[in-house]
């Protein structure tokens, strides 16, 4: 470790995070679950699914490996204060010259927190036993938030019946870490500046960030220095978790450093119901018909079991003001969750793919690339799937906007080239619904149209009805030359983006499923090049929240 000379102290920060959405750092292992799923033809099934395994501490709980912190860091780093800054700070490997440099910063890994609010560190030995703290029993299970995916194509839709599974710690989890390192003043000021990306609104820890897991809040910011030739005062601070108090509160000081993002944040409100259903197809449960928010149905409790399509529902953590954490398991069974705590799940790719599908055809307009209704009713089906698939394709600007898998060509072969979009969806949640409410169904005979006489034809279906969701949309400028459209985009392809999301804001354009999640509301810009966005914005009819809408 370099240091700065005579007069040099160790200076150390701690921060505390939390996951504004599921975290899903996975420790490079898998595991292996039996599921039971439903075919179609209604016969129960077993299933393995393989799962990345979330990493882990030496307690068992979720952590943050000081490495992915780095990681995450460093690169926010080089775009904000360049790249000479960002090699004296998180070093560099050989770039040819034989000249490599370590790092000036030590990076702790990060201690999940526990009810009280203090992060759990050191080892407990033989193991940790969660006791009565809620909190540390969700962190504890193998899987505390298990999210099933079905594999997307380059079109942005389900690419047959490829599926896959992520294990993630749940939204609201909260960890601390230490980042450490010697010097004088300088180094101290270099330091807070590393602090301060933790505001960065790209900031996105773990995998699967593209479908909206990682984001976190920067809760606590505190730093304290001391003489290296002190070694008890040394020793006082080492022996401290990383969520204990230092002198000075970085907080006020601290500003999100300016990127060349625009955020967009769409604040909706649901129109009648909502739903974004769970994994199981068809989930046997208690059914209840309690008065509470968070209950099927109203009236008295009623024994007996029903097949039921489930809400989408995940635990996370409620943390009060004075720092107490809680533990949120909304099952409609055993838990009476206010109104105010009410929350499930809206995953960034169920906003996602809406949106892409809406834009494309809204590109497709305004290039006037229309199928002719009387040609294509005369025409052979092939004829028909080749139309079909030409207005299905994204031209280049499209494809850099949401980004492009590799398709499987002939003989399984991956056709085209892949790349990561330039517009990410985070995760959001539908929060302040009235009630949880069952449906009736009764199954429909694909070929009568009528009810199907069967046993098991009856099933219910829960939805939400009311709340709110507040989702926030990052877009970057493209790569390479800038554009004549809003953050440098083509302005047909902004114009398009644009009126996708306000077809989604004037109840045009539904999300999630079964003809539910009829949304209103308006969009919030603010970043860079937002004023450009609000402008283009207004142009394309979108509701703006200063406009009162």
């Amino acid at each position: 470790m370099v240091t700065d000379g005579a007069g040099d102290r160790l200076h150390l920060a701690r921060v505390t995070l939390e996951a504004l959405s599921p975290l899903a750092i996975g420790s490079g292992d898998s595991r292996t679950e039996v599921r039971k799923e439903k075919r179609s033809d209604g016969k129960e099934v077993e299933v393995d699914v393989t799962v990345a395994a979330v990493q882990r501490d030496a307690n068992g709980l979720p952590t943050i490996p000081g490495p992915g912190l780095q990681g995450a860091l460093r690169r926010l780093a080089k775009e904000v204060y360049g790249e000479t800054f960002a090699d004296r700070m998180f070093g560099h490997e050989e770039r040819g010259d034989g000249n490599g440099q370590a790092g000036r910063v030590n990076w702790g890994w990060a201690c999940a927190h526990d009810s009280s609010g203090e992060a759990v560190s050191g080892l407990r030995l033989p193991a940790l036993d969660p006791g009565d703290d809620d909190v540390l029993r969700l962190l504890a299970a193998d899987e505390p938030v298990w999210r099933d995916h079905v594999a997307l194509s380059g079109r942005h839709s389900v690419d047959g019946r490829r599926k896959f599974a992520r294990a993630a710690a749940p939204a609201g989890a909260r960890f601390s870490a230490e980042l450490s390192g010697w010097g004088d003043n300088g180094f101290r000021e270099d330091l807070e500046r590393i602090v301060g990306l933790f505001r960065h609104p790209r900031l996105r820890i773990g995998g699967g960030s593209g479908r909206g897991y990682g984001r976190v809040a920067l809760r606590a910011a505190r730093c304290a220095e001391a003489p290296l030739d002190d070694p008890d005062a040394l020793r006082r601070l080492r022996a401290q978790p990383p969520s204990a108090p230092l002198g000075t509160d970085l907080l006020p000081r601290l500003r999100a450093p300016e990127g060349d993002e625009t955020t967009m944040t769409l604040l909706l409100k649901c129109e009648g119901l909502f739903r974004i259903g769970a994994s199981e197809p068809h989930a046997k449960r208690l059914t209840h018909r309690g008065t509470v928010p968070g209950a099927v149905d109203g009236g008295e409790p009623e024994e007996g079991e029903d097949a039921i399509l489930r809400l989408m529902r995940e635990p996370y953590i409620l943390w009060t003001d004075d720092g107490k954490g809680r533990a949120v398991r909304i099952d409609g069974e055993t838990e009476t969750v206010p109104p105010e705590q009410l929350r499930f799940p809206v995953p960034g790719s169920s906003i996602r793919g809406p949106l892409a599908h809406r834009t494309l055809f809204h590109a497709n307009a305004l290039a006037g690339r229309c199928i002719d209704a009387d040609a294509f009713r005369g025409a052979a089906d092939a004829k028909k799937k080749e139309a079909r698939a030409e207005r299905e394709k994204r031209d280049g600007a499209l494809r850099d906007f949401f980004g492009a898998a590799k398709e499987a060509g002939d003989l399984g072969r991956e056709t085209g080239e892949g790349r990561a979009g330039r517009v990410s969806f985070d995760d959001a949640e539908v929060r302040g619904a009235a009630r949880i409410v069952g449906i009736d169904h009764v199954s429909i005979d694909r070929f009568t149209g009528g009810a199907r006489e069967i046993t098991g034809a009856l099933f219910r279906e829960e939805a939400l009805l009311g709340g709110g969701i507040e989702a926030t949309v990052v877009v970057r400028p493209p790569i390479g030359a800038a554009q004549d459209g809003p953050g440098g985009w083509p302005a047909r392809t902004a114009q398009a983006f644009l009126l996708a999301v306000r077809d989604l804001c004037l109840g045009r354009l539904a999300l999630g499923g079964r003809s539910n999640g009829t949304c209103r509301g308006a969009v919030r810009f603010s970043g860079a090049d937002a004023e450009a966005w609000r402008r283009a914005a207004g142009e394309a009819g979108l509701p703006l929240e200063e406009d009162g809408e």
